[in-house]
């Protein structure tokens, strides 16, 4: 992001800040006052409930929080209103997240705000559908119940992406993709048990509220399990491109970076953040298969490699998928990793196919590993300027890399999206090679 894109989302956010807080404060000024009383019972087991679920809330992939509070917040706007609702939030969030937690205030405060709003537009959704707050008729009121539950997780969602788009994400769309699109049945699931929740509340009263403790627990951790499994997986493939530079000093995080500079370019296509994700795994473990033992002399090789040499050293990206294909989870990103040295005139390796036959991600990697190659320091020639690969790259567009990936790093660089990551230069390498061996010496 340049200067001038922080600016402009800097004062966006303060706008959109002010709006969500002033409008949270508006709706609770306006309505608290005519606020039906209700008994003290209902109020106290569902504020029990709600710091039970806030209190172990589950980091979201592109920052944030989510809880499992949806699965007590619709049964309360149903039989207590929005109102009530809202409130209840506001003290379980200040408990959890301004005393426990620590959180600070200016982030309190806007969870305050969007809590409340959720409340609001959940409680207006249920009423425009059919519903009335005290009563449940089922499955006549099933539409209002669908509409609640729509209403909460369409306002929740798009709240938590924005402002997370404006001040550390990419845009709030990406954002949605990764924090709830994915995901989207685990977030559901909250709410379809919290109409269950009213359906049952009807039929025996407020001791429905404790009898799905258990099934609560249950979603919970199911839920935290899923987020830690997304993010052990990144962490696991990070560990792995580690493994690879320990062998080779010359690519000391050239895998980061091309994962980065891939990550860029899939974005700058338009493509979703599922096959952006993919991308960025194939891209940190694109060069696995150089793991081996007969890769290590060549890659620190100054001089021409032999045939023999270049036959070895072709058989990389089908020895490193082979490696990544062995976790289920990443077996799009293994058949990135084996094409991406492919090429648009079917001259690449390691099976000659023609831009047709290739995945995209595995073309966005060819460029963004080109890019970085060219532009880092080799054992074989100093890095080239960021003009003189850009001239390569489109020299070689068409035919050595895909004519459109290449006309979208032009386009970003020249918007100012594309800057130069830094990279060790030669005498920094040379240390990092030197500093083992005295060490053992």
């Amino acid at each position: 992001m340049t200067s001038t894109e922080a600016l402009r989302h800097r004062g966006l956010f303060v706008f959109y800040y002010a709006l969500v807080v002033l409008s949270a404060a508006g709706l609770l000024l306006h309505f608290t006052p005519h606020v039906t009383r209700h008994p003290l019972l209902v109020p106290g087991m569902v504020l029990l409930l709600m710091l039970m679920a806030d209190a172990k809330p589950v980091p979201l992939p592109s920052g944030g929080y989510a809880t499992a509070s949806g699965l007590f917040d619709l049964p309360s706007l149903v039989v207590l209103g929005p109102v009530y609702t809202a409130w209840l939030s506001l003290a379980s969030t200040l408990v959890n997240e301004g005393l426990i937690q620590r959180r600070p205030a200016i982030r309190v405060i806007h969870n305050l705000a969007i809590f409340t709003l959720t409340c609001f537009a959940a409680a207006w959704g249920f009423a425009l559908a059919g519903g009335r707050v005290g009563t449940m008729a089922f499955p006549r009121d099933l539409p209002a119940l669908l509409a609640c539950g729509a209403a909460y997780f369409a306002t929740n969602s798009v709240l938590v992406s924005t402002v997370i788009g404006l001040t550390s994400g990419p845009s709030p769309w990406r954002v949605w993709q990764s924090n709830f699109q994915r995901g989207i049945f685990h977030h559901l699931s909250f709410i379809a048990l919290g109409s269950l929740v009213v359906v049952v509340y009807f039929y025996v009263g407020p001791w429905a509220l404790v009898l799905f403790g258990v099934p609560f627990l249950v979603a919970r951790h199911s839920f935290g399990l899923y987020m830690e499994i997304k993010s052990d997986l990144k962490d696991f493939v990070r560990a792995l491109t580690e493994v690879l530079e320990e062998i080779d000093p010359y690519t000391r995080h050239h895998s980061v970076r091309v994962s980065q500079y891939a990550v860029r370019l899939a974005r700058g296509l338009r493509l979703s953040e599922r096959e952006v994700e993919e991308v960025e795994y194939a891209a940190l473990v694109h060069d696995l298969g150089k793991i081996g033992p007969q890769h290590q002399h060549i890659l620190q090789k100054p001089g021409t490699l032999s045939h023999e040499e270049q036959r070895t050293l072709r058989a990389h990206p089908a020895a490193g998928a082979d490696i990544v294909a062995r976790v289920r989870a990443l077996r799009r990103a293994a058949e990135i990793v084996r094409s991406h040295h492919e090429r648009p005139d079917g001259l690449g390796y390691p099976y000659g196919l023609k831009t047709c036959d290739v995945p995209v991600g595995a073309r966005i990697l060819n460029v963004a590993d080109a890019f970085d190659a060219m532009t880092s320091d080799r054992p074989y020639r100093r890095a080239l300027s960021l003009e003189a690969a850009l001239f390569e790259l489109e020299r070689g567009a068409c035919t050595q890399f895909d004519g459109e990936v290449v006309a979208c790093l032009t386009r970003l660089h020249g918007q100012g999206r594309f800057a130069l990551l830094p990279s060790p230069t030669s005498e920094d390498l040379l240390l990092l090679r030197i500093q083992p061996l005295r060490a053992r010496g």
